[in-house]
């Protein structure tokens, strides 16, 4: 049996996502069906539920365990198809949207995946097989330039010329397959104190660029307010600043009429608000949630609904 993954934030998610009880709900990122199972039981009977993952375990899982009253319908793709996901299931318009974007723990405890510098594994990352470049693929192939790159942009890295130097040194002699091997690199080059959490920056801009994270939640985004009825609801959760950044952005400007640079004395970009914020500051997990469930430390829940 997979960990099964808790869900973060789940009494606000209802909360906010939840319109009407008879409506159309998406969860974007189902995992091990958390969310998914509190959502049914919110809802009546003649509401409809669509699940999506990436993670092909992930869909096998919740076909054979979930237990809902509503019709549902799981389905094995990335996000970044939401709409199209939708209108194939007949479907094409929406009451409400999830998105959990941090990884379940049905995925990260896999060692299989390589997600975990705490246990030993291949260097794959991948959250589906049907990716063509692993983790490994990159660390093997890119060059120091590239590796820093990653590291700095992806992961806010400081240290990371150094580690991008090592790995380039360790490579010619032998070739970095497993977490184990990236790992013991890292802890070389960095000092003791900010191992854990240099280890934890260096692991997710790799994950980050195997799976294009950033590209596809930025899609994703689009299609699904694109998706929404009039006072249809989306929910993210996000866990890490860059992800974040990208909603607080993005909601930012699509719940503004106007985007016009300030200098402009008036208005030609002619943009109008597709969306009203929820939430004008994060929604944080309580003292008690982080305490009973410590991945939800990091997480920040952010709502709209369409106009």
């Amino acid at each position: 049996m997979p960990t099964i993954h808790v869900p973060v934030l789940l009494k606000e998610t209802l909360q906010y996502l939840v319109s009407r009880r008879d409506g159309v709900y998406i969860d974007a990122t189902l995992g091990t069906g958390g969310h998914f199972t509190s959502l049914s039981e919110q809802l009546d009977q003649n509401a409809i539920l669509i699940g999506i993952d990436t993670d092909p375990s992930a869909i096998n899982y919740c076909s054979t365990h979930l237990s809902i009253k509503q019709k549902y319908i799981l389905i094995n793709s990335n996000f970044e198809s939401i709409k199209a996901v939708c209108f194939r299931s007949g479907y094409p318009r929406t009451h409400g949207i999830l998105m959990d974007l941090g990884m379940s723990s049905f995925t990260l405890d896999n060692p299989d995946r390589g997600l975990s510098y705490s246990v030993n594994g291949p260097l794959d990352m991948r959250f589906s097989p049907d990716l063509a470049k692993t983790a490994s693929d990159i660390i093997n192939t890119a060059d120091q330039s590239e590796l820093t790159t990653i590291f700095k942009t992806f992961g806010e890295e400081r240290n990371s010329r150094s580690i991008a130097r090592a790995i380039i040194d360790e490579r010619q002699i032998n070739t970095i397959k497993t977490t184990e091997q990236l790992a013991e690199i890292i802890r070389h080059k960095t000092h003791p104190l900010y191992v854990n959490k240099t280890l934890g920056r260096i692991f997710q801009a790799l994950r980050i660029v195997v799976n294009r994270e950033l590209e596809v939640l930025k899609k994703a985004l689009k299609d699904a307010i694109d998706i929404l009825e009039p006072d249809g609801r989306i929910v993210i959760i996000t866990y890490h600043s860059l992800e974040d950044r990208i909603v607080k952005q993005y909601f930012k400007t699509e719940s503004t009429d106007c985007v016009c640079p300030p200098e402009f004395p008036i208005c030609q970009c002619s943009h109008k608000a597709s969306i009203k914020l929820l939430t004008t500051k994060p929604i944080l997990p309580g003292k008690d949630e982080i305490r009973n469930n410590s991945r939800a430390r990091s997480a920040k829940l952010r709502a709209a609904k369409r106009i």
